[in-house]
Order: structure tokens, then sequence, then C-alpha cells
């Protein structure tokens, strides 16, 4: 009842009480005495009678029992005296046994059984519910890592349900499907981050911004990181819908993310390392640009211009020096637009391609805004479509439907292609492009440390230098062709209009603008450098790099004497992986290389957000994008981990509180279906 001292008792002998005054006037009524029988004629504590012994041994060392008369009902009212001395007895037993030390520990013993026992109950009566919730769950996640809309999600339910599949009779509409992939997109946030934060694993984070297809500023946010002290990975943090495009806004969006998702500013002082982004002068400015102002507030913060931007800018700064390579892009820009606008030359082409036996691929830009692999894939194009393109211009300057300046045109197209000069610069370019596409391949994989990095440059950077003294295999075959006066059944005519491209001059501007652009000579990465052991001297000192393991350190909060412990473990055996310097390495691979990650957050972003979705919320996108890059497959997706926290917010997908769905019938009906 709520009251001190459990007054439930005394009434329990009041009607007691009653039943005996029945029992002495009954015959008073007509009644038979002997017809009335009291069974109840003693108290008791139900508390202590429903703990029994449980909690007892806990209380042994202090001299707590619980009494038996109390347990078992066997308080007897006194016979001596009146009924209200009896009473007045029976309330300061009560009144003493309410107040005992066993009897407040079972009332704590009772409270903790009743919790558990509804607990136990919720669990029972939730586990029926668990696997139908979990279907829907299972069936949401699915169209998250499928970039299928959300209107699919009723139609999957109701395919399932036909399978034989118990989903439950809500959580079946679009709707639902959204707050499912929410709430999931959220706790994987929530799990990574907590993980993150608990290892005190270093940090990187990577930024890009973009429009969307509904054209709104947004940003995407990457972090690199290890988890569980494994090699560092990366990780999509959220796609941020940009008030402005200004240094200022842009980093209160990215603090703003990174205080949301759970990182103090404390934890990101002791353990954000680096921060990269492409070289936009919003980013990057010196005087107030996003990095400047991050260092500011973040002083030991690494600051890191993507390798495969600079990498573009080397090779635009190398177009600009050479006139010759800028007359040869236009060229082949030309080539784009002649079949990328027009379906019936891109059909004739095709036809020519079958006259000639010719393999054609598709020709796209080249040296623009794209990165140079997307150069080399057009050059390549336009190399093993050569024989089509040469057919398709002859075919074209004899089609008597052309009017004259079309004819001319092609005819002037026709020149350029057979002429020697142009095949050279083909030549060229397949060879150069060809390896600088690979290093920027290789630059865009995800397990790229700096250290490969600048390996991998500067390997690069000795080939195009070798083919000034030794041309490459393209170059060769047009050199050939130059001095034999035919390229594959294509007789070439000099063109004096034309001027080669110096493959001396271009090679060496090259050159200069790689080491120019991607330069490593900043402290901290020479320092980095200190861990390939193929910079080592043949036989290094015990104390080798210890200057440089100590500023590292120092710089990014780690432990010095750890280090140099394990730096030491791995110069007296390099062929081994000492546990000691395991942070360090951790640290450096945490570095990113570039922000290849971002762009192939903005492709999956125009996958999901395509013209027939460019209403989703940025919030709901983010939440696809989530799970679609840091979730697992579906066939490892465990929905029991989400559908218990939903559960504590939200009703399961048997839920009878509801409007109930059900598969609705077809909105027409046909004849021919009898018989189908």
């Amino acid at each position: 009842t709520g009251d001190k001292y459990a007054p439930g008792n005394i009434g329990l002998l009041y009607q007691v009480e009653a039943l005996r005054w029945v029992q002495e006037h009954i015959h008073n009524f007509g009644g038979n005495s002997k017809s009335v029988t009291i069974f109840v004629e003693s108290a008791g504590c139900l508390v202590c009678s429903s703990v029994n012994s449980i909690g007892i041994d806990k209380e042994q060392g202090q001299g707590v029992s619980l009494s038996r008369e109390w347990m078992n009902f066997e308080i007897q009212v006194s016979g001596q005296g009146s009924r209200t001395t009896s009473l007045s007895i029976l309330r300061n037993k009560v009144r003493k046994h309410a107040l005992s030390k066993a009897h407040t520990q079972a009332v704590k013993v009772a409270e903790q059984q009743k919790e558990a026992a509804i607990e136990n109950a919720v669990e029972t009566m939730t586990e029926s519910y668990m696997k139908e919730t979990e279907a829907v769950f299972r069936t949401a996640y699915h169209l998250a890592k499928k970039n299928r809309p959300f209107s699919d999600h009723e139609s999957l339910i109701e395919l399932q349900e036909l399978n034989g599949v118990k989903m439950g009779s809500i959580l079946h509409s679009r709707y639902s499907a959204t707050q499912i992939i929410q709430h999931v997109a959220s706790e994987m946030q929530s799990k990574i981050i907590s993980s993150i934060i608990a290892s005190s694993s270093k940090l990187a984070v990577l930024i890009d911004e973009a429009s969307s297809l509904s054209h709104k500023a947004v940003m995407t946010v990457s972090i690199k990181a290890s988890i569980q002290e494994e090699s560092p990975e990366f990780i999509f943090l959220e796609l941020v819908e940009l008030e402005n495009q200004r240094a200022d806004g842009i980093l209160q969006a990215l603090l703003t993310c990174l205080t949301n998702a759970g990182f103090t500013e404390e934890w990101l002082h002791e353990n954000w390392v680096t921060f990269v982004s492409d070289g936009a002068s919003v980013m990057l400015g010196k005087k107030s640009g996003v990095a400047t102002r991050l260092t500011l507030r973040f002083p030991k913060l690494f600051v890191w211009h993507c390798m495969n931007h600079r990498l573009e800018l080397a090779v635009s700064d190398a177009v600009d020096e050479v006139n010759s390579v800028n007359h040869f892009k236009t060229f082949i820009q030309k080539l784009y637009s002649l079949y990328s606008v027009s379906n019936k030359n891109e059909r004739e082409l095709v036809n020519a391609a079958a006259e000639v036996g010719s393999q054609l691929l598709r020709i796209g830009r080249i040296l623009d805004v794209r990165w140079v692999a997307s150069s080399f894939r057009t050059v390549r194009a336009v190399w093993t479509s050569l024989g089509a393109l040469v057919q398709h211009f002859k075919n074209a300057c004899s089609d008597e439907m052309r009017s004259t300046k079309e004819r001319q045109m092609y005819r002037g197209l026709l020149d350029r292609v057979q002429s020697p000069e142009f095949i050279c610069d083909l030549g060229l370019m397949y060879d150069t492009l060809h390896e600088l596409s690979l290093l920027s391949q290789e630059l865009q994989s995800r397990s790229i440390t700096l250290l490969r990095a600048e390996h991998l440059l500067k390997r690069s950077i000795r080939v195009i230098q070798s083919f000034k003294e030794s041309p490459g295999e393209k170059y060769s075959e047009a050199l050939e062709a130059k001095q034999t006066g035919e390229y594959r059944s294509i007789a070439l005519k000099t063109n004096a209009k034309l001027k080669s491209i110096n493959p001396g001059q271009f090679l060496q501007s090259l050159v200069n603008n790689l080491e120019k652009r991607l330069s490593f000579e900043d402290e901290t990465i020479m320092d980095l450098s200190i861990l390939d052991q193929s910079k080592w001297p043949s036989k290094p000192s015990i104390r080798h790099g210890e200057e440089q393991v100590k500023r590292l350190c120092k710089r990014f909060n780690l432990c010095t004497d750890q280090a140099l412990n394990g730096m030491r473990d791995l110069l007296e055996e390099p062929s081994s992986e000492p546990k000691d310097l395991k942070p360090l390495m951790n640290c450096m691979k945490t570095f990113p290389v570039g922000t290849a990650e971002c762009e192939r957050n903005f492709s999956l972003m125009n996958n999901i957000s395509s013209d027939k979705r460019a209403v989703l919320l940025i919030s709901n996108i983010s939440n696809l994008m989530m799970i679609n890059i840091n979730g697992p497959p579906t066939s490892k997706f465990d929905p029991r981990k989400y559908t218990r926290t939903w559960l504590k917010s939200h009703r399961a997908a048997s839920s009878v509180r509801s409007r109930q769905c059900s598969v609705k019938a077809p909105a027409e009906s046909k004849f021919v279906w009898n018989i189908l």
C-alpha cells in the first residue's frame, strides 16, 4: 500500500475478527455456526516469505537472518487481555519487523527480483516479435546497401510474405524504412566513434566539397583511424550540408560534425594528427583557409594537400608550358565533341570500325579537370580506334549527302590523323600518360602510405626521364611508322601545318613540375622516412633514427620510450614487427595520401541521389552512405543488435497498437490472369 509500517497485516486481522463475529451471531439470522470455518488465525510478512533465503548468504557476515515466524505467517495474536491490547501488541511487532535490517534487506532483494522478472518477461514477450522485426530491419538494410528507393520497402515486404516469411503487421511503409535506416546509421556511427575514442586511435580527417543534384552545397567528411588496434582504414563519417562555402562556414560545419559524432576538443588535441583536402584556396589558403584556421586551433595538426590533385596540377603546368601539347589536346577534344553530341556520327564510326575490323573504344575528354587515368583512357581509345577513325573520315569526305563545309571538315580531320606528326604525338602521349595513370591509380589505393607514395613518385619520374633516352613502346612504333610511311595499313602523309610535340621539352617540363608540385621536403615526412628500411645505411647504428622518433612522438603524443624500444628491436631484427613500434607505425599509416576516398563518396552520393531521388534530404543521403560504405554485407548484418535499441523507443513489427498493414489488392484485374 506504500505505507511505512505495512498495515495490510492488521487489516487481515480485522477481517478475521469480522468472521469471528459472524460465526458467533449467525444463528440469530437463521444460519448454522458450524458452517463457518476460519483458517487465517496468524500474521506474517509477505515480502520475507517471497524472498525466503535469497540474499541471506550475502549478509551472513553481518549477522542478518530472516525470521522464520514472519516468513511462515506464524505471528499469533496474544490471547490474553482485551482485543485492543492484543492489536496494539501486534502493531508494535509489525513496526519493529518493518524497521528491522532483515526486512529492509528482503525489500531490496524483492525489488531486484521484481525488476529481473519484468526484464525476463519483456525478453520472453519480445522474443516472438524480435524475429519479425529483424526481418523488416534486414529488408531496409538491403535497400541501403543496394541503393534502392525507400518505396521498394513495401513491395519487398509483400514479396517475402507471399513466400511465407512472417514480417509482422507494421513497419512496412517507406516512412518506416527511412526511420529504420536512420536508426541503424546512427547506431553504427556511435559504435565506430566509441571504439576509436576508447582506444585513443590517431585520427586523420579528409574533407571535400561539391554540389548535389538538388543544387545544394555539401561537404563529405571521412576519417581514417585504427579499429581495435588493427591497420587504419577509411570510414565515412557524414555528408554535411553547407550554409556557405566560405572558409569560416566550412570550418564551423566540420567542427560541428566532429562534435556531434562524439569527439571532444580535448580528445582531438590529443589524437587528431592530420587534415587532408584538395588544393582549393578556400581549403589551403595561407591567410585564412580552412587548414590555416585549424592549425591555429590545433597547433600540432599536420596538413596535407591531396597528391592526386597535385599530380593533375603538375600535368596541367607542363601542358601550359608546351604549346604544341595544347594543339594536340584541342584536336582530341574536337573528336570527343564530334562523337559525343551526334548519335549519327557515333553510329557511322561503329560501321566504319566493322568495315576495317578495328576495335573501338569510347573517346572522352583529355587533360581537363578529370584525373590522369581518364586522359590515358581517351588517348588509348584514339590509338586503338585509329583505323575506324580514318575509315569514317574517308566515308564522310565522299558522302554527297553532306554539305561542302562538312566534307571539308572531315578532309581536314583525315589529313591530321593520317600524318606521321599526329601518330608520333599520339604515341608519346600514350606512353607518358600510361605511366602517370599507373601512378595516379596507385595513389588512389586505400592501403597506400606516404612512404610508398614517395617511392612510387620518384620511380615514375625516373621512368619519364628515361623516355628521353629510350622511347616508350608506342612512341617507338610511331617513329618506325614515320620511317616506313605506313601504320596499320594506313598510308601516312606529312602535314606541314602540324607542329609536333618536342619530346625532350615536354618530358623535361613534366619532370620539373612533378618535382615541384609533389615535394616531400616537409620535416615530418622526412622524419617518417626513418621507418623506410630501404633508406637505412648498410650498417645502421643502434641509435639510428633516435632523434626522428623523438620528434614524431612529441608531435603526435606517442610514448617515446616505447617507440625507441621498438625502433631498436627493428634495427636488431629488420624482418621483425616489434610490438612496441606498432603505435608509431599505425600513426604513420593513418596519414592519407589523397582525397580519393572523398571522390568515391561523391560518386556514391550521385548514384543514390539520382534524378528520380533528387528530393532526398541530405541527412537521408548521409544515412544511406553510412550504411553503404561502412556496413557489412547483408549476409553478415546482424539486425538483433539494432532491433534491441529500436524497441526501447519504438514498436515491434508485430505490434497491434498501430494501424495494421496487409497485402494490397491490385488496382485492376484482368481476365487473362485466370489462365496464367
